[in-house]
C-alpha cells in the first residue's frame, strides 16, 4: 500500500466517524413535543387522585381541635420517647411548637394519647381522620382532626444526578414535581420515564410518557410517597459525553495525515 492511499484511507476513517457522530446526534423535532394529541378544548377529568396509603415507617402529623380547646390541648401534647415499643416521635419544624410527628412501627401501629396502640397501617389520611373522630368523641365535644404525612419523598434520578425531595402538598403530578426539580434536559427520554412506587410490600414499575395526552390518564400521574422517578437518557446523550474522545482521535488521525503528507514530501 502507498503511502498516498494510505492518507486516502485515513481521510475517509476520519469522515465516516464524523459521519457516525452527526447521525446519532440528530435530534427528532417531534419527540422533543409534549402532550401530543392534545387539542384546545375542555376536558373531563376522569381520574381520580389516590389518596396516599399510610404505610410503615411514615411520619405523620396529627393535630386535635374542638370548641374545648384546653382538653382538646391533651391529645396534642408531645409523647415520650418509645423506641422499645416500636414507636418514635419526632417534632417537625424546630423547637418548641413544632408538629408532633408519629413514626409508623413495624406493625403497622402508633401510639397515641389516651387511646393507646392504635393500628393506622393501609389506612388513609381520611380514613384515620374519621377513626380517630369516632373514637375521641366521647373524650372531647366535636373533635375535628388533621391528619397530615410528612415524610411524602419522591426521589429523582437521571444519568447526571439524583436526588431526594420532600413533597409539602400530598397532591402533587408528576408535572409539577418535574418544575419543582428542574424538569429534564433535551437530552434524556420523555416518552419512557419510568416511575418505580412501592405500596407495603409490592412494587409497581409504571412507565410515563410525557410526548403523549394519554400521561394525563396515566396511574402514575399522580405521585405517591417514596416513588422513584428515573428518567433515561437518549443514546446522542452517551455520544455526546464521549465527543472529547472523538476530538482526541480526530486530532490523532489528523496529525499522523499531516506527518504522511510531509514523509511524503521528503521521498519526492
Amino acid at each position: 500500500m502507498s503511502i498516498n492511499k494510505f492518507q486516502l484511507k485515513s481521510y475517509k476513517i476520519i469522515l465516516a466517524l464524523l459521519f457516525v457522530f452527526m447521525f446519532n446526534s440528530c435530534v427528532s423535532y417531534k419527540k422533543q413535543i409534549f402532550f401530543q394529541g392534545l387539542h384546545d378544548t375542555t376536558y373531563a377529568s376522569s381520574m381520580k387522585q389516590p389518596d396516599p396509603i399510610i404505610q410503615r415507617g411514615d411520619q405523620l402529623a396529627i393535630m386535635i381541635y374542638a370548641l374545648d380547646q384546653v382538653n382538646a390541648q391533651f391529645f396534642n401534647q408531645p409523647m415520650g420517647g418509645g423506641q422499645g415499643g416500636g414507636m418514635g416521635m419526632m417534632m417537625q419544624g424546630g423547637q418548641g411548637g413544632g408538629i408532633m410527628g408519629y413514626l409508623v412501627d413495624e406493625y403497622g401501629n402508633i401510639e397515641f394519647p389516651k387511646l393507646g396502640t392504635i393500628k393506622v397501617l393501609g389506612y388513609t389520611q381520611q380514613e384515620l381522620r374519621d377513626s380517630l373522630k369516632n373514637r375521641l368523641a366521647i373524650y372531647i365535644k366535636e373533635p375535628i382532626i388533621n391528619v397530615r404525612l410528612l415524610n411524602f419523598r419522591v426521589t429523582f434520578i437521571t444519568s447526571d444526578h439524583a436526588n431526594t425531595t420532600i413533597v409539602t402538598n400530598n397532591k402533587t403530578n408528576i408535572l409539577q414535581f418535574l418544575g419543582s426539580v428542574g424538569g429534564i434536559s433535551w437530552m434524556d427520554k420523555r416518552d419512557n420515564i419510568v416511575v418505580i412506587r412501592q405500596i407495603d410490600s409490592k412494587r409497581q414499575i409504571l412507565r410515563v410518557n410525557l410526548t403523549d395526552a394519554s400521561i394525563f390518564q396515566s396511574p402514575a400521574y399522580y405521585l405517591q410517597p417514596n416513588d422513584i422517578i428515573y428518567v433515561e437518557p437518549n443514546k446522542r446523550k452517551f455520544l455526546e459525553t464521549n465527543i472529547q474522545l472523538l476530538s482526541y482521535v480526530t486530532t490523532i488521525a489528523s496529525t499522523v495525515s499531516i506527518l504522511l503528507l510531509y514523509i511524503n514530501g521528503l521521498t519526492k
